[in-house]
């Protein structure tokens, strides 16, 4: 997921191709990150030392962090983290890059510091979104104190990474009180509290989550595609209703509807999470406990 973000970044700096990043992105799907290369990304080997090892390597038959223990490199502990490491996505990323000569090391930890600089994150934020794990990733783009709606919105993008694809990018959520789409579909929540949450698209972005939640391939967004979209919206909405449950909150679930060509409407905030799906954004629309209104 951290390839979607830095290597986006990348090219829109021009420093890599959009093939180069495509084909990164396609090999890092199925690679098993070197261990030399983590523990420099650690800062636990120096290049020098890591490279060292690694000639060492085609002189015995011995493990990476084998050696690198006899060495006085790393210590038992150390190579043990580093193996719980291999299938970090940031690394995967990393180690395209520089297994393709498209960048160093060095070129990368540069561009990592501006990208950081550029999006005004902190080490934290950057850290979770190394890490792959979307409930640490969520927070850096949405404001999940949201009284109801940051929990809605939470699992509302889990889902997409379990049923619509698991290497999407999130944007800075943002809040308007009226938002015009070319495509909408939605449903409502009434009870103890009143939760409105839709999936909205200028044009027919919104088949990169009927498609894969639907398992067939619709062209356009007509009457099919729509009911793939508004039926995953239901799965969210079950969901979110039966955590609420255990907490003693009820909730009913209205039929899901769909729109084209309006405007959106609310009083109060309008929570919009954008969501890009194999390049393509559709966004999250969330209102808690106010009135929308479709014209």
């Amino acid at each position: 997921m951290f390839g979607q973000y830095f290597g986006s970044y990348l090219v829109d700096k021009n420093k890599i191709s959009q093939s180069q990043f495509d084909e990164v992105i396609k090999e890092q799907q199925n690679s098993r990150v070197k261990l030399g290369l983590i523990a420099v990304a650690e800062k636990l080997l120096t290049t020098k030392q890591a490279q060292e090892v690694n000639e060492l390597q085609k002189q015995m038959d011995r493990r990476f962090g084998d050696i690198a223990i006899d060495k006085g490199y790393l210590l038992t502990e150390e190579v043990n983290y580093l193996l719980n490491m291999q299938g970090n996505p940031y690394l995967k990323f990393v180690q395209a890059l520089t297994e393709n000569h498209i960048m160093t090391i060095d070129e990368i930890e540069i561009y990592l510091e501006a990208y950081k600089s550029d999006h005004n994150f902190s080490d934290s934020e950057i850290d979770a979104l190394k890490s792959g794990d979307i409930d640490r990733i969520i927070p850096v783009f949405v404001d999940t104190d949201i009284p109801f709606g940051g929990e809605c919105i939470s699992i509302a993008i889990r889902n997409i990474v379990r049923f619509i694809h698991n290497n999407i990018m999130l944007k800075k959520a943002y809040m308007v009180k009226e938002y015009s789409f070319g495509n909408l579909g939605y449903q409502q929540v009434v009870g103890d509290h009143d939760i409105f949450l839709g999936f909205a698209s200028k044009g027919d972005e919104l088949l990169t989550i009927a498609n894969p939640f639907a398992k067939e391939e619709f062209t356009e967004m007509n009457e099919d595609s729509f009911d793939s979209v508004c039926e995953f919206i239901n799965c969210i909405n079950g969901l979110f209703a039966s955590k609420l449950s255990n907490d003693d909150i009820h909730i009913d679930m209205t039929p899901p509807l769909f729109y084209k060509d309006k405007t959106l409407a609310s009083k109060g905030d309008i929570y919009v999470v954008p969501v890009v799906i194999e390049g393509k954004q559709s966004d999250l629309l969330v209102v808690v406990d106010n009135k929308v209104e479709i014209n």
